[in-house]
């Protein structure tokens, strides 16, 4: 039977990589703070752009597919147009 895994030593570890950007002069619970606060105001900003940035696809999408219904209209009215133009060279024969 295995060994169970030990965590132990994970108990005490320091989960702050903030601790050392810390000036002396400053608190360190208002530095943690406001570095939470920075961090959520950047992330509400970057979720406002994932959003824009999904609406302007779905706008252009939507463009796009209009485009190309249009295109095959003026294509298929080319084709027919062709078609009638050579029908017409038949009966000046």
């Amino acid at each position: 039977m295995s060994k169970p895994f030990d965590y132990s030593k994970w108990d005490k570890i320091e989960l702050s990589d903030d601790e050392e950007d810390v000036h002396p002069n400053i608190d360190r619970e208002s530095w943690f703070r406001m570095k939470h606060r920075s961090r959520v105001e950047r992330e509400e900003y970057e979720e406002k752009d994932k959003q824009r940035i999904k609406e302007e696809m779905e706008k252009t999408n939507q463009r796009i597919k209009m485009l190309e219904r249009d295109l095959q209209k003026i294509q298929k009215q080319k084709k027919e147009d062709d078609d009638d133009d050579d029908d017409d060279d038949d009966l000046d024969d």
